[in-house]
């Protein structure tokens, strides 16, 4: 019935993730990985820190072709994989049915169909952070030694994925610690020396400033307000609020045994790093979506809880109430998704097929993200509009030396609500240009809107 069940799961999650998955357009790190990944070679590949994402999307494209669909096919099926291994990791820390009840709301997920339809590094970080945790919480409770070296290939391959994902290091560790002081034998420490020693030889790399600038690069905290609260709020708006809601009451109602403290040590330690580091370095509340297996699984063991309490008093049907709400609220979600968010992201694919019907070859495109036009529309003439606001003598003046050209502009909404907060820019461009088209998204709480105007 396990079986039946979890494969009934699995096929409806695989119908919703291939569902529009070469409709949606790129979006501007979408294209950031596809070009590296059409790019990459092997000497280019010494350079990449997280590899795994760049050769999945690479060997995507080799199979399916370079188009949305073909680079996002690998990442697609990975994203569907997660969900047997969200159901065996909460059954091994609790029971079937919360294995069973925590996959089918990942499945349900917005936020979890989103990265699966990405060619991005989220879904391969979910996947072998729910195999790491699995296979370490196993290692622990059976001092295995060959599940041991199987946690620190999945772990090594997370932090392949995307290098910030070596948080869940000390969380680890820190869980390896409270067993530890259950009981300390000799085969459990052999074990614990096998997985934690890679990774305390690295550390030393922190003394080359190389390290130390890959680790603090980034566009700072102030200019993209990615406070902790920031943090904080991505996760509760990507698992929905229903959902962290019921997880924080399962938390609390559940018996303080070994699984749950894993749990706490797997999505709280790096989320207390995070909050901490959000006030150094930019970070952004996505990296920590390999956590999020812990929130799903925390609601599943409330479902239980309720279960079992209202099975005694009233009969089962108020049990089955709760994951009925969480299920359907997931799936209004997701129904927005597909009908109103267009999939979470802009239309920039339509946005540059407006522009290429009208245009002419003299012509050039003004964008805040210029790769995206390299992409969709290359042969036009790219101008980063950050080149003719840094003009020192001014927006018009630089419009002007170029000989009054006839200018596409594509103004997403997104980054100018960064740079041009006054609209000091947008106000220009409506007086100078005339609106060709506007192109409406909204999602995850934020205007994507594109706007092309044409300037003459």
């Amino acid at each position: 019935m396990q079986i039946v069940l979890l494969s009934v799961i699995v096929a409806f999650s695989a119908a919703l993730r291939f569902w529009n998955l070469g409709q949606w357009s790129f979006w501007i790190d979408e294209v950031f990985t596809v070009r590296d990944a059409q790019n990459l070679s092997l000497n280019s590949l010494q350079s990449i820190p997280n590899p795994i994402p760049y050769l999945a999307v690479k060997l995507s494209i080799l199979i399916a072709g370079n188009s949305e669909w073909g680079s996002r096919l690998i990442p697609c099926l990975v994203g569907i994989a997660t969900i047997p291994a969200v159901f065996g990791l909460g059954r091994t820390l609790f029971n079937w049915q919360v294995g069973l009840l925590s996959s089918a709301f990942v499945a349900c997920s917005s936020w979890h169909l989103f990265w699966t339809q990405n060619a991005r590094y989220p879904v391969f970080t979910f996947l072998f952070a729910v195999l790491t945790a699995w296979f370490f919480y196993l290692s622990l409770k059976r001092d295995s030694t060959f599940l041991t070296i199987a946690a620190l290939a999945c772990c090594l391959c997370l932090i392949l994925s995307h290098t910030l994902s070596v948080v869940i290091v000390p969380a680890l560790g820190a869980y390896a610690i409270i067993c530890l002081l259950e009981n300390s034998n000799r085969k459990r420490w052999i074990n614990l020396l096998i997985f934690f020693i890679p990774f305390a030889l690295p550390v030393l790399a922190l003394a080359l400033p190389e390290v130390r600038g890959y680790l603090f690069s980034g566009w700072g905290r102030n200019e993209w307000q990615r406070s902790p609260l920031y943090i904080v709020l991505t996760l509760v708006q990507g698992v929905s609020v229903p959902i962290a809601v019921t997880a924080f009451f399962g938390c609390v109602a559940t018996p303080f045994n070994r699984s749950t403290r894993f749990l706490l040590c797997y999505a709280g330690i790096p989320l207390a790093l995070f909050l901490v580091a959000s006030q150094f370095q930019n970070v952004a509340g996505y990296y920590l979506f390999w956590t999020t297996s812990a929130y799903f699984i925390f609601a599943a063991v409330a479902c239980e809880q309720v279960w079992k309490v209202t099975e005694e008093k009233s009969g089962s049907i108020i049990g089955i109430l709760l994951p009925c709400v969480l299920v359907v609220t997931l799936l209004s979600q997701v129904y927005l998704y597909f009908s109103i968010e267009n999939g979470g992201r802009p239309k920039w694919r339509e946005a540059f097929a407006a522009i290429k019907a009208e245009t002419r070859s003299i012509d050039k495109v003004v964008l805040s993200e210029p790769e995206m036009g390299r992409y969709y529309l290359p042969e036009l003439s790219q101008i980063y509009i950050g080149e003719l606001l840094e003009d020192k003598n001014g927006f018009e003046k630089a419009w002007e030396n170029t000989g009054k050209d006839r200018l596409w502009f594509v103004v997403d909404v997104a980054s100018f609500n960064v740079f041009d907060a006054k609209e000091n820019v947008r106000n220009w461009i409506r007086q100078r240009g005339h609106l060709i088209k506007t192109f409406p998204a909204f999602s995850r709480a934020k205007d994507r809107t594109i706007h092309v105007y044409l300037l003459e």
